[in-house]
């Protein structure tokens, strides 16, 4: 068959998924989107801050884990600033993903559903990205998530133990963590299996070897991170946003239901390109072959027990924060792609399928493809089509301030300080974690207003974005009322651009801080 012959297969197995990637991501390339979503702007401000020397989270603020702020970092370092270098390492990590998954779909179930997969979840990407245009956490994890799965279910199928690999799977399990701590179910669901499967083996000492060198590997990433913050003074304000931060953003929706409405809600996209119903038939198929196949699956035990696990424990750490935002479920891909390779295995395993030319074959697989691309063009479109509203600000900020100027964005449109050149004033870039309930405090809020008045930005813009109005913190002491009645004193309103409102630094006398 075209897809699966030899000597042809592996230049057009590569070219399909190169050509598939670049469809999902070339939208969103510099050359179409010059600017880009809340979340990508600011991965980009702190990419751009640590090449300047400052460090996340003591200089600048962000609840993120540090992977992110260095990938975009080490693409701004390659292209001069240009936002091409993360984008192309974003299209080469998305590439590696998707290749490792396909590869590890073949070898279990053949060319046409490892590739007819590929395209389904490459374009389920397109849904879940659409918001925020690219360069999020959960799409650098990808790769990881496939590579580990790779690594698993080859060491499982070896007869000598593999510690190499265990202690592989558990160093990139760490670097999935330190991208997003909710992308680590894979590793749960495989060390979970491990245990299971070498206690019922009686191989205990076994297992304490490969769980040694696995959790080995994890240590070392944390350990990296930890010495690494710590020699540079930023360990406390690293412990401070990366885990106290997330553990009081999720405690702001307490209670199981608040948790689970929002998975059931933000699976649209999900549903709206048809993996997950194809992934859900593939999970029926998964349990009833684990249950009544066990000897015809035997070689592929490993990779289904895994998949057993992992999609309850996916769907679990997707509800944690109780919210909905598309790119929560990137994370879920993997899983709902080696689901979907089992499905198309399965038709393309049946009777009717087996009987039709080679070449009936290639047409239903072209056909099949040329349906999913066609489900995400919609998607790809409404990308297109969409025009940035900071354009404006944006060369208001750049004519009216110098480089040397601050300039404070009050709300969370840190991108327009990334994409003007001006640095914030304050480590809160955005100021979203001075407005959460569980975590702010009277001594945070004054830190940002001292950084006000000592840093005087030159402008103030108030972007008017609900969750973060201008001067009415949710702690209203006597000292914060202090403070923010000094910065009233010295920003008068100069220009309204778009209901976004600028204030500009003014030397009035007869204020004091």
């Amino acid at each position: 068959m075209f897809l699966s012959s030899k000597p042809f297969s592996k230049v057009v197995d590569k070219a399909l998924i190169f050509v598939e990637t670049l469809y999902v991501l070339f939208p969103l390339s510099p050359i179409l989107k010059r600017y880009v979503g809340r979340d990508s702007g600011v991965f980009l401000y702190i990419g751009w801050r640590i090449l300047n020397g400052e460090l996340p989270y003591k200089d600048v603020w962000d609840h993120k884990p540090p992977v992110v702020f260095y990938i975009d970092a080490l693409g701004l370092a390659i292209t001069k600033h240009s936002r091409w270098g993360v984008w192309l390492l974003e299209f080469a990590g998305l590439f590696f993903a998707a290749f490792v998954g396909y590869r590890l779909i073949r070898r279990f179930f053949g060319a046409f559903p490892a590739i007819l997969s590929t395209f389904l979840w490459l374009s389920t990407l397109i849904f879940l990205i659409q918001a925020e245009w690219g360069n999020l956490t959960e799409e650098y994890a990808l790769p990881l998530q496939f590579l580990a799965l790779w690594l698993a279910t080859d060491t499982f199928e070896s007869p000598v133990p593999k510690y190499r690999y265990w202690f592989a799977i558990g160093l990139i399990g760490g670097i999935a963590f330190f991208t997003k701590q909710t992308t680590i179910g894979i590793w749960i669901s495989i060390v979970l299996f491990l245990v299971v499967y070498k206690l019922k083996m009686r191989q205990f000492r076994e297992l304490v070897f490969i769980l040694f060198f696995f959790f080995s590997g994890v240590t070392v990433v944390f350990v990296s991170w930890i010495a690494f913050f710590a020699l540079q003074g930023g360990l406390p304000q690293f412990w401070d946003c990366v885990f106290e931060y997330n553990f009081a953003y999720s405690a702001l929706h307490p209670g199981v239901v608040s948790h689970i409405k929002p998975v059931i809600a933000g699976i649209k996209p999900l549903v709206q390109s048809g993996l997950l119903p194809l992934a859900g038939i593939g999970y029926v198929f998964v349990v009833v072959l684990l249950a009544f196949k066990r000897d015809f699956i035997r070689k592929w035990l490993p990779l289904f027990a895994i998949i057993l696990f992992d999609l309850p424990f996916e769907l679990l750490l997707v509800s944690i924060s109780g919210n909905t935002y598309g790119h929560y479920y990137i994370s879920m891909l993997p899983i709902l792609a080696l689901l979907s390779g089992i499905a198309f295995w399965i038709i393309f395993s049946s009777q009717f399928l087996q009987d039709i030319p080679s070449v009936a074959h290639d047409i239903l697989a072209i056909g099949i493809v040329s349906v999913l691309l066609w489900s995400a063009f919609y998607s790809q479109y409404k990308i297109l089509s969409f025009r940035y509203e900071q354009i404006p600000i944006i060369s208001y900020v750049q004519s009216n301030t110098t480089s040397t100027d601050t300039v404070l964005l009050w709300g969370a449109e840190s991108s327009v300080n990334y994409f003007s050149y001006r640095k914030s004033p304050s480590r809160f870039v955005y100021q979203y974690p001075l407005y959460t309930k569980g975590y702010t405090s009277e001594h945070l809020i004054v830190e940002f207003l001292d950084d006000l008045i000592a840093n005087k930005p030159r402008l103030l813009i108030d972007t008017r974005n609900p969750r973060t109005p201008l001067y009415n913190f949710p702690i209203q002491t006597p000292l914060v009322k202090q403070k923010v009645a000094y910065l009233r004193c010295h920003y008068r309103m100069v220009e309204e651009i778009q209901s976004w409102i600028v204030y500009e630094y003014t030397s009035t006398s007869n204020c004091s801080p």
